[in-house]
């Protein structure tokens, strides 16, 4: 533990403390944010950050390095940054710095993106990349697909997953504007299969390997989770507590622990595991409940927003702040 991180972990327990009963699991609330928290964040500033702009997008595994959008004058595009030296290494440059944005997920190996080509269509006009951080190697592996007007097909959003050397999303093929194709890519072998085609949503990954995806299986019904091999296509039961979801949209996972905002996007739900029914983190005050789908798990943390304040909760201490 570096003594950066003493002062905020400091205001988590404090909250543990305060809000303890003897023999009774912890409840979830907010800590405190005393003056220490604000130091820590002051000082913490990647100095690269003061002077171009930069958009974190996964961490890179290290604890020390995450990789990034970047903004500037001599470079615009996706980069690998050491948060502690600034230093950077350059992966892609985005044709249009105006126009293009980034998001992704990072496997411990690949590093594996969206690049999203414009700011009116929705995200529909999308390419996926993946870079091996080993060889530096660049991969295309996927990219949207248009229609007989040459309009791209609307896809769901979602940044796509990887897990083990395989990637997955999922992206629109019509006819009728709402018929998706979950794929799932094969770094070591270069072949992309698709393992769906429906109504799908966004598609992840769970421990198994094991492709994950809401859809809904008539029209006006609520999602519910499904799954399938990701060698074989072959249709296999949803893992444990996720086949009782319904209605969930946004949910991501590490691979193990996951968390959601509610169908509704009024509440945030967090499980360790698909064995353990979700909890309740967090509830947003009415009238303007809402918890947005920009939710991050990072070890024993949980990274959300709601109404445009930033929330980071530890999972073992079950608070917030």
């Amino acid at each position: 533990m570096t003594i950066r991180t003493l002062p905020v972990l400091g205001a988590l327990i404090l909250c543990s403390a305060a809000g303890a009963t003897h023999g009774a699991a912890p409840r979830w609330c907010r800590a405190p944010q005393p003056p220490s928290w604000h130091r820590v964040l002051a000082s913490s500033v990647v100095s690269l950050s003061r002077r171009a702009s930069v958009l974190p997008i996964a961490g890179a595994g290290d604890g020390r390095r995450f990789f990034a959008q970047l903004y500037s004058p001599d470079f615009s595009g996706v980069v690998r940054i050491d948060a502690r030296t600034s230093r950077l290494t350059r992966i892609r440059r985005f044709p249009s710095a105006r126009n293009d944005q980034a998001d992704g997920s990072f496997d411990g190996r690949w590093f594996v993106w969206n690049e999203y080509h414009s700011l009116s269509d929705f995200f529909a006009d999308f390419t996926t990349f993946a870079w091996d951080s080993r060889t530096g190697t660049l991969l295309q592996i996927g990219a949207a697909t248009k229609d007989s007007s040459g309009h791209f097909w609307a896809s769901p959003w979602r940044q796509p997953d990887v897990r083990n050397g395989l990637a997955t999303w999922t992206q629109g093929v019509g006819p009728d504007g709402e018929t998706t194709e979950v794929h799932v890519y094969d770094m070591a072998s270069r072949t992309d299969r698709i393992v769906r085609t429906g109504h799908a949503q966004g598609s992840f990954f769970v421990a198994g390997p094991i492709a994950v995806w809401p859809e809904s299986l008539a029209p006006g019904a609520r999602t519910r989770v499904l799954a399938a091999n990701p060698y074989t296509g072959e249709e296999v039961a949803a893992p444990g507590s996720l086949a009782r979801l319904r209605g969930i949209s946004a949910l991501f996972t590490n691979g193990r622990a996951f968390v959601y905002p509610s169908a509704k996007f009024i509440s945030l739900w967090w499980s360790p595991s698909t064995r353990t029914a979700p909890q309740r983190i967090f509830s947003g005050k009415p009238p303007n409940s809402y918890v947005d789908n920009s939710v991050r798990i990072a070890g024993r943390f949980v990274i959300f927003s709601s109404l445009g304040r930033g929330y980071v909760a530890d999972t073992r201490l079950h608070r917030y702040v």
